[in-house]
């Protein structure tokens, strides 16, 4: 299993639009960029989570590498949520990581 990726942040902002109301698109600095690149083309086919903050905000399979250094987060979350982990992204006072889930679904 790979070792959990902690990854920095050049910067978050909302995505407003999608189904299910906002996203938060989180843009990776160069050496995180290159690093979750690594992380993902080695997983994929992989269930990971990714916490922010020590919470884990989603659980996607990897179907391919990611190399863009964007990652997109959705799904429900609590009014203002959203808002609060960008503010904190913008203050350098959050912690991203992203690692193989420990037990993976069966297919």
């Amino acid at each position: 299993m790979a070792d959990p990726l902690t990854l920095a942040m050049a910067k978050a902002k909302l995505v407003p639009g999608t189904v299910s109301g906002q996203s938060l698109s989180l843009e990776l600095t160069p050496e995180s960029k290159q690093a979750f690149a690594a992380f993902t083309t080695a997983n994929v086919g992989k269930v990971v989570d990714l916490s922010i903050d020590g919470a884990v905000v989603m659980s996607p399979r990897l179907m391919e590498p990611i190399t863009g250094g964007e990652i997109m987060v959705s799904g429900t979350f609590v009014p203002g949520e959203l808002e609060r982990i960008v503010e904190k992204i913008s203050s350098g006072d959050v912690s991203v990581t992203v690692y193989v889930k420990a037990e993976q679904p069966s297919d």
